[in-house]
């Protein structure tokens, strides 16, 4: 059952985001704009997938929804005790022969291990945590071990790197780090939007990690004269994919809940 919940949740994920929603509300305009009879409709639903497009990629508009999900978690300040361990999230890789290590990972995942191997080097004596699993296509390396790769050829010590292969999102990775690190203090990197629902995984997991944000997506603009862009737009789907993620998080919660008094 989880593993369809699984799927589900890729499938309405990658579905309902600005770019597939916009096509779909074009060849829905299309259809309409065949029959005099709702022409009108139509005209307004292109209209309106137009404005959902303009609004996605427009740099001012969107860093003002973004910032909302970055700002309520400020980055992270060393304290006076210690971290132990340091959990870099997983995000996603491909192995492919003939390119390095850093064109296999994404950028994400590169800028969380950045992140990472900074506080680790603010907290000596620390361990460095990577989650993930091979991926729907079953990658022959898994994202962790290629995690732990490419940390290695940056000189963190192997001894220093621990690596568990299996979780497939955010909630697995969540249980998994709370089953093996109890009494710990405890560091969390992931990107600043995917933080807020990290931290409401884990705290449900029963963990009280100190939250490291990383890889803003909203910047301070000079000008309302701004062109749309396609790397905006991506900005714009990362925020929608978190939103539904939150989402997904409190209807699941809700149905496991019910499960749980029958």
């Amino acid at each position: 059952m989880d593993h369809y919940l699984f799927l589900l949740k890729k499938f309405l994920g990658n579905l309902l985001m600005p770019v597939p929603i916009t096509l779909l509300l074009l060849l829905w305009a299309l259809l309409l704009l065949l029959r005099r009879k709702t022409r009108w409709f139509g005209i307004i639903v292109v209209l309106f997938a137009t404005v959902l497009l303009f609004v996605g990629s427009y740099a001012p508009l969107s860093s003002q929804y973004i910032s909302q999900f970055e700002t309520q978690i400020p980055s992270y300040q060393q304290t006076q005790i210690p971290a132990d361990y340091i959990a870099v999230l997983g995000s996603w890789h491909q192995s492919v022969d003939n390119q390095p290590v850093t064109s296999e990972l994404s950028p994400t995942a590169i800028v969380r291990l950045a992140e990472g191997i900074r506080i680790y080097h603010l907290n000596p004596g620390s361990k460095l945590v990577f989650t993930g699993f091979k991926g729907l296509n079953e990658d022959p390396v898994s994202y962790p071990d290629k995690l732990r790769e490419l940390a290695l050829a940056l000189g963190i010590p192997a001894e220093d790197i621990l690596v568990f292969v299996g979780p497939r999102d955010t909630m697995e990775e969540a249980e998994v780090i709370a089953a093996n690190f109890t009494d710990t203090s405890l560091v969390l990197v992931t990107t600043a939007v995917h933080m807020p629902r990290a931290l409401n995984l884990f705290q449900r997991a029963g963990l009280d990690p100190i939250p490291a944000p990383t890889e803003h997506l909203a910047k301070p603009f000079k000008s309302w004269w701004n062109i749309p862009t396609g790397k905006t737009l991506a900005h714009s789907e990362y925020w929608a994919h978190e939103r539904l993620g939150l989402l997904w998080v409190e209807l699941t919660g809700q149905v496991k809940e019910y499960l749980d008094k029958d």
